[in-house]
């Protein structure tokens, strides 16, 4: 069964007064300890110049509508046209399929963005939240679009460590979070990291708020129609909305490694891929860019649907491909495998899906495509990117992934890394690529990449300190599917007299600071790795030849 929640202008829903009011006067941030200019105000400063801007837009990359402008054309063409369906993993089996229409949807980010600016957001504020895919996911980002704030979402697998180091970086000045997820408390965890938080000015649960002190989310957010109560009138959209920072991506790494990538509306319309226009199912986290632009903006764009699944099943992915006959679909090599066993397990009829698509390819391999293509019907390919690397491969601008590339219309406006310099505007200088990394003579390639799954390993780090091993020549750090534990990090080495073990390995790179969470499970030795002709090691071409686990 499936349930469609009710638009917000429903007579079941609260007309009293405000919910929720903020706690804190609705004020600038202050200005930094150190004197420099808070990163809200960097971010609402940085435009593409003048001269890119006519030439994007002249070549059809770029325009001056957005994602908000589809939104509302297609909600008043097709308003009961279904824009979301998502699955509810712990719903009761009546709700657990929600339906939201293109209708609801447009009352839903409206009522967000008026809840935003309640709680005392402005343009170029970071509103951060961590949540699983779920449709208010969806809504909060659109949210942030209309008031011109900057989505900040952030992996719901992140713990303590990691959150406080996002929501630090980007110094949001709201998050949301769940009150409970898959065993943690996002909640709690919240309101310990509070205090080290000066620019975190709201915290906001979705669930049990109550036991938090937060402010409630369906309470404030849902329920209360702040859009008839704003003594200003209905918020106005901002200008020049199609060329302002609108959503910073983390990729996080350890040390320099942690970047965030700064994108426009626009930036992310010319990243879009064909294939992006129809029915889509996104197996990735909503807090990465594949998932975000593939799965959520190309339907959106194009009036079509956007399905989720908030805790991954290979069983009832299938299903749900099936009831929402979803044309497309986004997953990680390891899903990709489940989704063929499971569908060997218990044979469904051949479904209408047309495109299975990779975020990048670590942990791609010949043998995986072809088990895809042999039981479900359906050709295996990456998301393509406007760039291309050395060797053609699509370079990973999509993914999070830092490879250097040539600028182009979707390259992130701006790039903000911890140990470069802060906040590095993409268009500022000749002697940078899109994702803000240096590319001089012992630069080009270089590589910042990460595998694992959800849970991401700094490739470039991790060999790095592999490297600083007396029994190692040569490493790479690749995705290796395995059958019961999904996709884990491999450890490629060309030994110096001894081989290591890999106990040795994991050993020393504890000693180095390397996390638990991102040493390799596995490892190879070989005698040489496979490099182009510029001396890149050539990862796709490795993987391929490493032994079936």
């Amino acid at each position: 069964m499936t349930a469609s929640r009710p638009a917000p202008h429903s007579p079941t829903l609260r007309t009293g007064p405000r919910a929720a009011e903020p706690t804190a006067p609705a004020a600038r941030a202050p200005i930094t300890p150190d004197g420099s200019v808070p990163l809200a105000d960097l971010l609402a400063a940085v435009r593409p110049p003048a001269e890119q801007i006519r030439r994007f837009t002249d070549e059809g990359h770029w325009r001056s509508a957005t994602l908000l402008h589809d939104l509302h054309r297609n909600a008043a063409a097709h308003p009961h046209r279904t824009a979301i369906v998502a699955h509810r993993a712990h719903h009761p089996a009546a709700t657990r399929v929600l339906r939201i229409s293109y209708g609801q949807l447009v009352g839903y980010v409206d009522r967000f963005a008026h809840a935003l600016d309640a709680l005392g957001v402005r343009a170029g504020d970071p509103v951060a939240f961590q949540l699983p895919n779920w449709w208010e996911t969806c809504a909060l980002l659109l949210a942030c679009l209309r008031i011109g704030a900057v989505a900040v979402p952030v992996m719901a697998g992140y713990g303590a460590r990691d959150l406080e180091s996002v929501l630090g970086a980007a110094q949001a000045r709201i998050c949301v979070v769940p009150d409970r997820w898959e065993g943690t408390t996002p909640a709690q965890v919240l309101a310990d990291l509070a205090p080290t938080l000066p620019w975190l000015r709201h915290r906001v649960v979705l669930g049990d708020a109550a036991a938090t002190g937060a402010v409630d989310f369906t309470r404030h957010f849902v329920h209360t129609p702040h859009e008839r109560y704003r003594r200003d009138g209905w918020l106005p959209l901002p200008a020049g909305l199609a060329d302002r920072i609108s959503l910073a991506v983390t990729s996080l790494g350890l040390h320099r490694a942690h970047s965030m990538a700064m994108h426009t509306p626009n930036t992310l319309h010319a990243g879009l891929d064909p294939r992006s226009r129809v029915t889509a199912f996104t197996a990735l986290p909503l807090a990465t860019l594949p998932s975000l632009l593939h799965t959520m903006v190309g339907p959106l764009t194009h009036g079509t649907t956007v399905v989720l699944q908030d805790v991954w099943d290979p069983e009832t992915a299938l299903d749900l491909m099936a009831s929402a006959d979803v044309r497309a679909a986004l997953a990680t090599p390891a899903q990709w495998a489940e989704l063929v066993a499971a569908q060997e397990q218990r044979p469904r009829p051949p479904s209408r899906l047309k495109h299975a698509l990779l975020p990048g390819r670590a942990g791609a391999t010949t043998r995986l495509a072809h088990q895809v293509h042999e039981t479900l019907r359906v050709p295996l390919d990456v998301t393509t990117s406007p760039a291309r690397d050395a060797d053609g491969d699509p370079a990973l601008a999509d993914t999070g992934h830092h490879r250097p590339h040539r600028r182009g219309p979707a390259s992130p406006l701006a790039v903000w890394q911890r140990e470069s310099g802060g906040l590095r505007p993409v268009w500022d200088g000749d002697d940078w690529t899109d994702t803000g990394l240096p590319t001089g003579p012992h630069e080009e390639d270089r590589t910042v990449e990460e595998v694992g799954g959800v849970f991401l390993v700094p490739v470039t780090e991790v060999e790095e300190h592999l490297l600083t091993h007396p029994h190692v020549a040569e490493a790479a750090v690749v995705a290796s599917t395995d059958p019961e534990h999904g996709e884990l990090a491999c450890a490629v080495v060309v030994p110096e007299g001894d081989p290591p073990s890999l106990l040795d390995l994991r050993a020393h790179l504890l000693a180095r600071g390397i996390l638990t969470s991102h040493l390799p499970a596995r490892l190879e030795l070989v005698p040489a790795l496979p490099r182009s002709e510029t001396g890149r090691v050539l990862r796709h071409r490795l993987q391929d030849t490493l032994p079936t686990t």
